[in-house]
């Protein structure tokens, strides 16, 4: 016997399927009659007869010793469902057999009757040498069922290549969003992250037919808080689409926290943003509350008041154009509050009103700034020689803030944005009485 071919140790003990020679037989290097018929046999679909076939061969038992002729016959055995044959002839064909080359096109033929077997080694890795080409050609319709097969036998990693790659059929897969939901779950249930982050994005993904934003809720939420900064930057995006901006920029904060730049940067705009949005509703609210004391006074029929508050008291260009707008001519407003309309509004209908009536009046200051009251540029001069003060100063209106972006958030329409909104606000823990829920 040639003990220097042997494969492993393992193999050195092993009986021949049925026949008991691997003790004193083979100590003599002796056949059992009816040897010569292993081949036929094997051939007839004998799977002992293929095993003893190819130990002889590893032997070199009254026969040349070949591990090529080994590895065909445990193939043979591979073939018809014996998972010994299927180990065997794998690890000559990976090359771990002494002077024997690896031979990976043999590799992936018996590794894939070997998954058949139920060997989840042999799924994978013949699925990842066939997908990536790996000393075989690249045949992703090849792999992916081998990916599946090993996705079944438990294999987390074959899970996650599986369903992205009915996903995003990024090798010409047809995209199949429901099998990649089937693959992705069982791979997340194996605590494999990145199927996980794979069904949060079929949930949540308009643009596939398993969309299901309460799903994705729900998947985007474990995830984030399993590290998942990508999860967590989705949910920034979600929610400030749908208007939850204080729970957007959490989750963006989250996401930075996790190393992602661009949600530092988002999350900082979104802040700035929340700040002056609140200083204009703030701002909003005062206007709202003075324009209504301005109308009782207007009821009250002291218009002249009413600008007098809105130009000296509340300084703004808004509640004055608001009290304007109530006058029907400027005879009632006193010649002070005209000048300050005039220096206000120059070059503007209400300016050029005031400047009208202040010359229908006669002021006694023609001809010391210019022709006339209303020369550009003479208002404030005006009121100072009229009543040796300068004029009150003004604060324009005030423009709501621009919404800032993600800069890879997708757009989405408007029934999907409601879906969305719908999905957060009916899931449990939501803040149902929150303006977005209404």
């Amino acid at each position: 016997m040639n003990q220097a071919i042997r494969l492993t140790a393992g193999l050195s003990a092993m009986l021949l399927a049925g026949v008991g020679l691997a003790g004193a037989a083979m100590a003599q290097l002796q056949l059992p009659p009816g040897a010569e018929l292993w081949p036929q046999q094997c051939e007839a679909g004998d799977p002992d007869a293929c095993i003893n076939q190819g130990i002889r061969y590893q032997n070199g038992i009254e026969i040349e010793p070949s591990w090529g002729g080994a590895a065909e016959y445990w193939g043979k055995a591979c073939q018809l469902g014996v998972s010994d044959g299927c180990q065997m002839a794998s690890e000559v064909y990976r090359g771990l057999a002494d002077g024997f080359a690896a031979d990976y096109p043999r590799l992936v033929s018996v590794e894939a009757f070997g998954c058949e077997a139920g060997i989840a080694l042999h799924c994978s890795d013949a699925a990842l040498r066939l997908y990536a080409g790996d000393g075989v050609e690249r045949n992703v319709g090849l792999a992916l069922p081998l990916f599946e097969k090993a996705c079944d036998l438990d294999d987390a990693l074959a899970c996650a290549v599986a369903a992205t790659e009915y996903l995003d059929s990024e090798h010409g897969t047809p995209v199949n969003a429901e099998r990649a939901v089937v693959y992705g779950k069982k791979g997340c249930a194996l605590e494999q992250p990145d199927s996980c982050r794979l069904v949060e994005a079929a949930y949540m993904l308009p643009q596939h037919s398993t969309f299901d934003p309460q799903q994705g809720f729900e998947y985007a939420l474990n995830n984030c808080a399993d590290g998942s900064k990508e999860s967590c930057a989705n949910l920034g995006n979600v929610y400030v689409e749908i208007g939850e901006y204080d729970l957007g920029v959490e989750n963006y904060d989250k996401a930075c926290g996790m190393g992602m730049d661009e949600a530092c940067e988002v999350s900082g705009n979104y802040k700035t943003w929340l700040e002056e949005r609140a200083a204009y509703e703030a701002w909003e609210a005062q206007q709202a509350e003075r324009r209504a004391q301005l109308d009782q006074m207007i009821a009250g029929g002291n218009l002249d008041g009413a600008m007098q508050a809105a130009l000296y008291d509340y300084g703004s260009t808004d509640l004055a154009e608001f009290v304007a707008g109530k006058a029907s001519g400027y005879g009632t407003f006193s010649t002070n509050n005209l000048y300050v309309l005039s220096l206000w509004f120059p070059g503007q209908a209400i300016g050029a009103a005031a400047d009208k009536e202040l010359a229908s009046r006669g002021t006694g200051l023609e001809g010391r700034f210019g022709e006339g009251t209303n020369t550009a540029g003479a208002a404030d001069a005006r009121y100072r020689a009229a009543y040796g003060s300068s004029p009150p100063s003004y604060t324009a209106s005030v423009s709501s803030p621009s919404l800032p972006k993600m800069k890879s958030a997708a757009e989405i329409s408007a029934a999907t944005r409601d879906r969305y909104r719908w999905a957060h606000c009916t899931m449990s823990g939501s803040n149902t009485s929150a303006k977005v829920c209404q």
